[in-house]
């Protein structure tokens, strides 16, 4: 969506927060209602028909928004028109290639606030530039990014992927200190597909629920750059994960689990960052640890409960401009701690209603998003959802202000 605020740097705008949590989603984020699924991993599994063998889908998708905060002369409806394109050729049984192109028409008073919102758009912070303001004005945006496009080497044992794809360690469902190479923003709502990296990747699958992986994403500076391996497995029950390796000239170690305690599903990600080329006056190292809880009760409410440790570093500007910037697994959060808790609730098959909440005890700070998800009709998905940062006078919070919100999304 279009940033809320003008006092940071303009170049740099956060985009507005949302509940991108649906019901049930797993570690992709996918969900039965079709707004967490990425599309491009839904089309037809390769058969054994004749070769080469090619699928497209994607979607159109119309976001009305009103908008008010301390930013902001006076509330102010802005619109986005967004349509997502996923092409998939099965080259053989073993080779695939696909590609995704996302396109989006920004207009709104809201765009006079920010001039620089096209600069940014333009920005690719990938090792390849694959984004393009098409065209732009006073109030209006288009642009375009191509934000996958890779091959894929199958076998039973190996599975290797390179280009612009999505590499995800993370197993929280909110925040994900493991995913060294591409993490989310929860508060992004209108990126259900998530953000991709351009990397090399490599899989080996040993048998019994383990397996091996290999990635690297080059970066246009060694600071950019991250190469990582993971050793996955299970045991007792549960899912357990070792990784290592340099980011952007740290050395990084951490380990993560998913599993249950009777009913209750309990997961984990712990990750320590160090400098291999320390600087003084900031802190060399530092921690960041995420620890979830979800359980289902019986009438089918989903509850999730979430605390996040986010080690402060001396020395590395923190606080308010992290809002405005991608998030990174060695500082994921604005502040130090926070609590996430998210209730959703099936209405019926189709409609689904959930309540999510971050508290910053560090800012005396709420964020509260109720939302509304499901289908209309065949190929048609709604959403309506509701942002609201509360306390925090006189801070990036009262900046980021409130927000009320429409997406709907045609499938085809």
């Amino acid at each position: 969506m279009v940033p809320l605020w003008g006092m940071q740097d303009p170049k740099e705008p956060y985009l507005m927060p949302s509940n991108n949590l649906p019901l049930h989603a797993d570690k992709e984020g996918n969900s039965g209602l079709n707004f967490g699924q990425d599309l491009q991993d839904s089309l037809p599994e390769i058969g054994k028909e004749k070769f080469p063998q090619f699928h497209l889908n994607g979607y159109i998708k119309y976001l009305p928004s009103l908008r008010n905060s301390d930013a902001l002369e006076k509330p102010s409806f802005d619109q986005l028109l967004h349509n997502r394109l996923n092409f998939r050729a099965n080259l053989s049984g073993k080779w695939t290639a696909n590609a995704s192109l996302r396109t989006r028409f920004f207009y709104g008073n809201v765009l006079k606030q920010f001039p620089d919102f096209k600069d940014f758009l333009e920005q690719d912070f990938g090792y390849w530039d694959l984004s393009k303001v098409l065209w732009s004005g006073e109030n209006y945006v288009l642009h375009s990014v191509i934000d996958r496009i890779y091959a894929e080497y199958k076998t039973d044992k190996w599975q290797l992927r390179f280009g612009r794809q999505r590499i995800n360690w993370g197993i929280n469902l909110v925040s994900n200190p493991n995913d060294l190479f591409n993490t989310y923003s929860f508060f992004d709502f209108d990126y259900e597909e998530r953000p991709g990296t351009d990397a090399v990747r490599l899989e080996y699958f040993l048998g019994d629920m383990k397996r091996l992986e290999f990635a690297v994403a080059p970066g246009r500076t060694k600071e950019e750059t991250v190469a990582a391996f993971l050793y996955a497995f299970n045991s007792k029950g549960y899912d357990i994960q070792f990784l290592s390796g340099y980011f952007q000239d740290r050395w990084t170690g951490g380990l993560g689990w998913a599993g249950s305690i009777k009913d209750t599903g309990f997961k984990g990600e712990i990750s320590y960052f160090t400098d291999l080329n320390p600087i003084q006056g900031r802190d060399k190292s530092n921690i960041v640890t995420a620890i979830s809880f979800d359980h289902m009760l019986p009438n089918g409410t989903f509850l999730v409960l979430e605390y996040l440790y986010n080690q402060q570093r001396t020395g590395v500007e923190q606080n308010l401009f992290l809002l405005n910037i991608p998030l990174q697994a060695d500082n994921i959060s604005f502040v130090d701690h926070s609590i996430f808790l998210q209730g959703s609730y099936p209405i019926n098959p189709i409609l689904n209603v959930s309540l999510a909440s971050f508290y910053y005890p560090s800012k005396n700070t709420f964020f509260i998003s109720p939302s509304l998800r499901g289908d209309l009709i065949k190929h048609i998905d709604v959403l309506l959802i509701g942002q609201f940062f509360i306390g925090g006078s006189n801070t990036v919070f009262a900046q980021a202000g409130s927000q009320i919100a429409a997406a709907f999304k045609w499938n085809f």
